[in-house]
């Protein structure tokens, strides 16, 4: 199997009704509604956060990554969401965690794909109009139905981790004020706040699913976890709900999800 990115096109809004919604906030501000509501348009009111990175991956993982969580999210209706950025190279798109979550709303009818990123530089117009996040030419990605950037104040900027409490609050908000059943991170590779996200997650109790393989941050903690030395991991006050999956099993994250609510129950006929 291939995946489905079209690379040659990095800016062309794939999102739905051809258009990202994108709201700013302040951190210090409350969240917008109107972001929290975007939220509430997925099917099944269920939230899987995807967290990570890809540093030191090769195009062949990059397209393994792409086709493991295809696989694993296949009939999934609920949100997923996270960074909301995209990469190119070239010209061409280099696959990052980041594009995942509009690939699974594009094969999945009722799922919701959001994102969310910390303004870290001065935001600018380029070439034809094109929005870049900073001085490396990061973009919004375009396939994803709306984007919330946070910064830290109008001429402030913000750290990678500057939108972790926002999205953090605003998954607790649909469990609270929108009825969603379940709400969990899902970890590939990453670092140091890949691993602060685990680690949070896990603390609050939900399903904090971490990828065996894909490298870096996980694999850190896979192999904590498997020593048992949970107890060197900073800041984790409760390892039960950290569960390992198989980067080539993306049937044992699936089952792992429908074991924990993320994919509707089936009655029999």
């Amino acid at each position: 199997m291939t995946d489905i990115l079209d690379r040659t096109q990095p800016y062309r809004v794939k999102a739905p009704d051809g258009r990202v919604r994108l709201l700013v906030k302040d951190a210090k501000e409350g969240l917008p509604a109107s972001f929290a509501l975007m939220g509430t348009l997925a099917k099944h009111k269920v939230a899987v956060r995807l967290g990570g990175g890809c540093k030191g991956m090769s195009a062949e993982d990059k397209t393994q990554m792409i086709n493991f969580f295809r696989e694993a999210f296949r009939g999934f209706q609920g949100l997923i969401w996270s960074g909301a950025t995209r990469q190119v190279k070239e010209g061409q798109v280099d696959p990052m965690v980041t594009d995942v979550p509009g690939i699974i709303a594009q094969e999945n009818p009722g799922c919701v794909a959001l994102g969310t990123l910390p303004r870290t530089s001065m935001l600018s117009l380029q070439d034809d109009s094109r929005f870049v996040l900073d001085n490396y030419g990061t973009v919004v990605n375009p396939d994803t139905y709306g984007v919330l950037i946070v910064q830290n104040g109008a001429d402030g900027k913000s750290d990678w981790d500057g939108d972790v409490n926002d999205y953090f609050t605003l998954m607790q908000n649909w469990r609270d004020h929108a009825g969603f059943t379940a709400l969990g991170v899902c970890a590939w590779n990453g670092g140091d706040i890949t691993k602060a996200e685990i680690v949070r997650s896990a603390n609050l109790g939900w399903p904090t699913f971490v990828v065996r393989g894909s490298g870096r941050a996980c694999d850190e903690i896979i192999g904590l976890i498997e020593n048992g030395k949970t107890d060197t991991i900073s800041g984790l006050k409760d390892s039960k709900t950290l569960v390992i999956v198989d980067k080539n099993n993306p049937a044992d994250l699936k089952n792992q999800m429908m074991m924990r609510g993320f994919f509707p129950q089936v009655l029999p006929s």
